[in-house]
């Protein structure tokens, strides 16, 4: 296992709108809304139709419902418009609409809006901005958000590097099952980076990010297995993790399982 903490991928983005909307969406149920009552995310009747055309697969008028909202104030609709604008669904892609949108709905306390635009700003090189529209996602509970402030605190993009920060916002979200967090988390036991140093603490969070299809985990697990750390040795484990991260594709693994060759029926 290699030292290094395994982020040169950057932040993640924020999935944008699937393939039905419900009134007030399905994403808005864990954003902390502030001054706004919740009940009023599907007041307005022009984001309500939009939403029924949306899920009609009416993208067009469902853009047009959405702006209509969105030049109300209506932080949900800009949100939105600016994911359609992002996936030129319904509208033509527009990078400097989407933009234009996200940024109305993330000063008016949208976390999604906020994770994107911060994921926008980072894609520039612009690590301060980046920080501080994370961490207001960040504070609305919103995992993606916790995982990549998580991420910039270990790498020290935007502020100043602390494993110990990065352990706290990566455990925030991975209590929320988050993944990615669950792995990065893991690393973190594992060389005593921003935590004491406990490999059962490391096989436990492995274990949780692994059950999730996690790549990396599963491949670490397995590698926890083979030495006996953190896990009794157990060769049958070794070699089912070790195979798992292997089918995904994992170059490590994938290596490990043709050395291994030789002692596999």
């Amino acid at each position: 296992m290699d030292d290094q903490d395994k982020t040169k991928s950057g932040l993640q983005h924020v999935p944008t709108a699937g393939a039905t909307l419900t009134l007030g969406s399905t994403r808005s149920g864990i954003i902390a809304r502030g001054r706004r009552d919740a009940a009023n995310a599907a007041s307005n009747p022009h984001y309500k139709q939009a939403v029924t055309d949306y899920n009609a697969g009416n993208f067009t008028a469902a853009a047009s419902g959405f702006r209509l909202a969105a030049e109300q104030g209506h932080a949900e609709s800009q949100y939105l418009l600016s994911t359609m604008y992002d996936e030129g669904k319904g509208l033509p892609e527009d990078d400097a609409q989407a933009a234009h949108w996200e940024r109305k709905a993330a000063e008016q306390g949208h976390a999604y809006a906020q994770a994107n635009l911060s994921f926008r700003y980072y894609a520039v090189n612009n690590f301060a901005e980046a920080f501080v529209w994370c961490q207001r996602a960040a504070h609305s509970n919103l995992a993606w958000a916790q995982y990549n402030i998580g991420l910039m605190y270990r790498k020290g993009e935007g502020v100043a590097q602390s494993n110990t920060e990065a352990a706290h916002w990566y455990r925030l979200a991975a209590n929320q099952n988050f993944a990615e967090a669950q792995q990065k988390l893991a690393d973190l036991y594992y060389f005593g980076q921003g935590v004491p140093r406990s490999y059962p603490q490391a096989a436990a969070w492995y274990r949780k990010a692994a059950d999730q299809d996690n790549a990396e985990a599963q491949f670490q697990l397995g590698h926890l297995y083979a030495i006996g750390q953190g896990v009794e040795h157990d060769y049958t484990q070794s070699r089912h993790w070790i195979r798992q991260a292997a089918l995904q594709g994992h170059e490590q693994a994938l290596r490990e399982l043709k050395r291994r060759e030789y002692r596999d029926p």
